[in-house]
């Protein structure tokens, strides 16, 4: 009987295969499942109460002066309504237009202005804005959102316990339709997770339209810093504070009208989670010291693997024989097909299944073209600000 020769070279294609299946495998399917468990099997309540502390809403703002007025309006009657005392710090950053004019004329109301001449960034406002800062409890806001009545409130319980450092609330889209519909779905599946995250012991980051975090474990962000609503949030659950998300806490927002406004914001936000590989302390990367680690690998850096590792799925299963590996790579030209289809407008907005799989598609390219706007440099000018409606 004749002896097979040993093809290593096949191994090694057969073995990159399977790996690239499983880290997708774990990625999207397995690890929600291990959280959800783990969050019911290990979940950690927490104190929900009224508190006393005071408030500093840090604002950081270029070129808004159609939505200030509504805006600082909106959150002086968030802490009105929420019944504590406390300040508006907003930073001008580097606006061209009545940005500056419009906040300086609620002054009386509590409203503190800076005025930078030049443009920096949301993070090195927001690390100017917490250095003035006077409130217990540092309120993280933007121009456009609109908050529910009881915003402020309810973020403010979460403080009432000693163990929580930060606090984030559920950011409800306004319904989109074709691919900006699959989006919508992704999201909310993103704040399932962070729900589970959070009762596990801390979420991976916040929501940066509206959050809040004790102001003295607030640590400054470096400039050009383009996820600043993961930078401080990761320091306060390293300094063993936990960082929650309430869902009892609603704010409201909507999606570009365009696509392509929505993916380069999306390119522009998964390459600040490359760029937080170079930023982070090496705390961060160490199971040991880093409580949520095993959730920052898992939700965020496996996710930047993903578009690579389909890719190699794709590529390997070429090569290989079987009638399970022919199955497997019909499954993936079919999956690829229906969402290429999901992507056609007149088809999209007919099937959520569709442009959930367009959706799917166009997030994984966005995170491959982040790694190359991250490693030239290119990442702070990946997107630009995109000028819509706010939500009603």
């Amino acid at each position: 009987m004749p002896i097979r020769p040993y093809n290593c070279t096949m191994d090694v294609v057969a073995y990159c295969f399977w790996f690239c299946v499983a880290l997708t495998v774990y990625t999207y399917f397995l690890y929600p499942i291990l959280l959800g468990f783990l969050s019911v099997a290990l979940g950690r309540d927490r104190q929900i109460g009224r508190t006393s502390s005071s408030v500093s809403f840090l604002l950081s703002v270029h070129n808004e002066e159609a939505d200030l007025a509504r805006r600082l309006t909106e959150l002086l009657s968030q802490g009105r309504n929420a019944g504590v005392s406390g300040e508006i710090i907003l930073i001008s950053d580097g606006s061209t237009d009545g940005s500056v004019a419009v906040a300086e004329s609620f002054a009386s109301q509590g409203v503190r202005v800076i005025a930078q001449a030049s443009k920096q960034g949301k993070a090195a406002a927001l690390t100017v804005g917490a250095a003035i800062a006077t409130g217990d409890v540092l309120v993280f806001a933007d121009a456009r959102q609109r908050w529910a009545d009881d915003a402020l409130a309810r973020l403010l319980d979460n403080f009432a316990d000693p163990e929580v450092g930060a606090a984030s609330s559920d950011l409800v889209l306004e319904s989109a339709p074709g691919v900006l519909a699959g989006v919508g779905l992704y999201w909310r599946f993103e704040k399932w997770m962070r729900k589970r995250e959070s009762r596990l012991g801390s979420q991976v980051g916040v929501t940066g339209a509206i959050s809040a975090g004790r102001r003295t474990l607030f640590t400054p962000i470096p400039p050009g810093t383009l996820l600043d609503d993961v930078y401080w949030p990761m320091h306060v659950a390293l300094k063993g504070y936990r960082v929650v998300h309430d869902d009892r806490t609603l704010a409201y927002d909507r999606l570009p009208d365009n696509p392509c406004d929505e993916f380069r914001r999306k390119v522009r936000t998964l390459a600040g989670n490359f760029q937080l590989l170079t930023l982070l302390p090496i705390a961060a990367f160490l199971p040991i010291r880093n409580p949520v680690w095993w959730q920052w690998l898992s939700h965020k850096l496996c996710r930047l693997a993903v578009p690579w590792v389909l890719l190699g799925a794709l590529v390997s299963n070429i090569f290989l024989n079987g009638d399970l590996l022919t199955i497997c790579l019909g499954v993936q030209c079919v999956g690829y097909a229906l969402g290429a289809l999901g992507m056609i407008p007149a088809i999209g907005k007919r099937s959520r299944v569709l442009s959930a799989g367009a959706s799917f598609l166009v997030l994984n390219a966005a995170a491959w073209l982040a790694f190359w706007v991250w490693i030239t440099g290119q990442a702070e000018h990946s997107w630009h600000k995109v000028r819509y409606e706010s939500p009603t």
